[in-house]
């Protein structure tokens, strides 16, 4: 496993030896084969810089973040269909001594984090997901995207917190990109994420991005970390 990591690490630098992120005074990054865009913001960076300073306790514990994505009135049809069971079939294995009611409350959590019902598709290739540099992924987070639906976003979005739907406590100038493989061909749920709204509406983000919905991550490897990427 060691040598395919190390192996990976070569062709990903081969690809693409100039894809690395900068930021002053952090490590050296490592190469990844995704072009970055400039770091840009929707809203000023003095204005976002007086928002966190204002509103700390909030942006922390993230209780003025909403999400308009799917509601109830789609996403409980949706789970009596042979997709959403299977969504429920999969919450429950990650999670086999959860009740029948905390399984349900998950599905709905994660189906309204989009802005569309999630197409069922069989994934046997690595996902992606970011996080703000130096942190490090949850073993429990299941939302990611592809390195394509990143490089996309990078190049289309004034950010990627914009593109994301990230909250202001995920968003940073910087992120590192780990990366996740499938132990062997398994299911995903894929989703365009959903606008999302903080502090009363002075923080709004659009999505749009592809999400990969991930109800059971006992299914994928550890998360390797790949890359870094600017915001």
């Amino acid at each position: 496993m060691y040598t395919l990591c190390r192996l990976a690490a070569v062709l990903l630098f081969a690809v693409s030896p100039a894809a690395w992120a900068q930021m002053d005074g952090a490590p050296t990054p490592v190469p990844l084969p995704i072009p970055l865009a400039a770091a840009s913001t929707a809203m000023p960076a003095q204005d976002i810089d007086a928002l966190r300073a204002v509103h700390a306790r909030e942006i922390n514990d993230l209780s003025t973040f909403k999400t308009v994505g799917l509601q109830r009135e789609v996403i409980d049809p949706y789970l009596e269909s042979a997709p959403g069971q299977q969504f429920l079939r999969e919450l429950r294995a990650a999670d086999p001594a959860a009740s029948a009611d905390t399984v349900y409350a998950r599905a709905v959590e994660q189906l309204a984090s989009g802005s569309t019902l999630p197409e069922q598709q069989a994934m046997a290739a690595a996902l992606v997901k970011i996080v703000p540099h130096g942190q490090s992924v949850s073993p429990y987070s299941p939302y990611f995207t592809t390195s394509a639906q990143l490089q996309q976003a990078s190049s289309r979005c004034p950010t990627l917190a914009d593109c994301f739907g990230l909250p202001l406590k995920s968003e940073a100038p910087l992120y590192d990109v780990y990366q996740i493989m499938p132990k062997g061909t398994v299911n995903v749920f894929v989703s365009q994420v959903a606008p999302t709204q903080e502090l009363g509406g002075l923080v709004r983000r659009r999505g749009g991005a592809q999400q990969y919905l991930l109800p059971n991550r006992s299914l994928w490897s550890a998360p390797v970390l790949v890359g870094t990427i600017k915001n």
